[in-house]
């Protein structure tokens, strides 16, 4: 996965009144640099409700060079990578008419749209905004800050490879069957495709349906299971964690629960041992109950194990979900 994740924000709804540009730089689906430019717009105005948005003031910009002064340094960052965007018509518009108010010719770029991204690869979802896509994800950022947006996009197309097992952009657009959008001094064609249909098979996941309409994977506790495996394979809260499971799991099934520990990169393990790190407690099993014991052996022995000086932590059902659904 190697692209650079651009964002602008603008001073006013002119698409050549760029007040900032950041770009972000992946390299092998890791995020390895990045550049923000304040930028003084011509005319020298910011509108209040620009303003109001972003929070860029005139006093933050004026003595700033224009886009022009700092094309040179912009289209070295860039180089020749694909570009992406969250709703990357605007930031490409913005971009080519920048650079044509500044009188440099538009260069060939290719590009590409995390929200174009985000629809195919999660089709269930009820938003595609940049905020809704990265809150989804866990996803922690500041909206419009260039440099803040640039690199919750990033992630979210990192986090859609991970998701369709692709190991290069091209091979995510091939597989979510998304076209590559191109640009220059005849304008812009966006990537496209065909409305993909559904297609995760997490365990043991059904379908219901939001107050839009909107359908929505879940489980008969009314998870968003969908939502858990993705973050759970994008942020990996349990990696290198020994984990067992024991009692009645009640909001989610024990196979879900066994794969989604695998997702975050922990290991399920039938029994207790110095060697485990976490002991998920459900429900009292009907089989402790009528043995006439409060506690299950796993418990007993996690406790007896913690009383040694043993590192073992006993969560509940609710706690485990806690600890895969926490933000990054």
């Amino acid at each position: 996965m190697d692209f650079t994740a651009i964002d602008f924000e603008t001073a006013t709804r002119r698409s050549d009144s760029a007040c900032q540009l950041a770009a972000v730089r992946v390299r092998g689906g890791e995020i390895v640099d990045s550049d923000c430019w304040l930028i003084r717009p011509r005319p020298f105005y910011i509108s209040p409700q620009n303003i109001q948005i972003h929070g860029i003031t005139p006093a933050m910009v004026r003595d700033q060079p224009e886009f022009g002064d700092l094309w040179p340094a912009i289209a070295e960052t860039l180089g020749d990578d694909c570009l992406i965007a969250h709703n990357a018509s605007f930031d490409l518009g913005v971009l080519i008419a920048c650079l044509q108010t500044h009188g440099h010719p538009v260069p060939e770029m290719d590009y590409s749209c995390t929200r174009a991204i985000a629809r195919r690869t999660w089709p269930t979802l009820p938003r595609f905004g940049l905020k809704p896509i990265s809150d989804w994800l866990g996803v922690r950022f500041k909206h419009h800050d260039a440099l803040e947006d640039s690199i919750a996009c990033a992630k979210i197309a990192i986090a859609a490879a991970e998701e369709s097992g692709a190991s290069s952009l091209e091979e995510l657009e091939t597989k979510l069957k998304l076209s590559r959008g191109k640009a220059g001094e005849w304008g812009k064609k966006g990537p496209s495709a065909a409305r993909k249909s559904q297609r995760r098979s997490a365990p043991r996941i059904s379908p219901s349906v939001d107050s839009s309409g909107t359908e929505i994977l879940t489980s008969q506790a009314g998870l968003d299971l969908q939502r858990l495996f993705v973050r759970a394979e994008f942020i990996r809260p349990l990696a290198g964690q020994r984990v067992v499971f024991t009692g009645t799991l009640t909001r989610i099934a024990r196979e879900d629960a066994e794969q989604l520990t695998l997702c975050s990169g922990g290991k399920c393990l039938s029994s207790v041992s110095r060697r485990t790190n976490l002991l998920v407690v459900g429900q009292t099993d009907p089989r402790t109950a009528r043995s006439g014991r409060t506690l299950s052996t796993k418990e007993e022995k996690a406790r007896g194990l913690i009383a040694e000086g043993a590192d073992v932590r006993i969560v509940s059902e609710d706690e485990f979900l806690g600890l895969i659904s926490a933000s990054e």
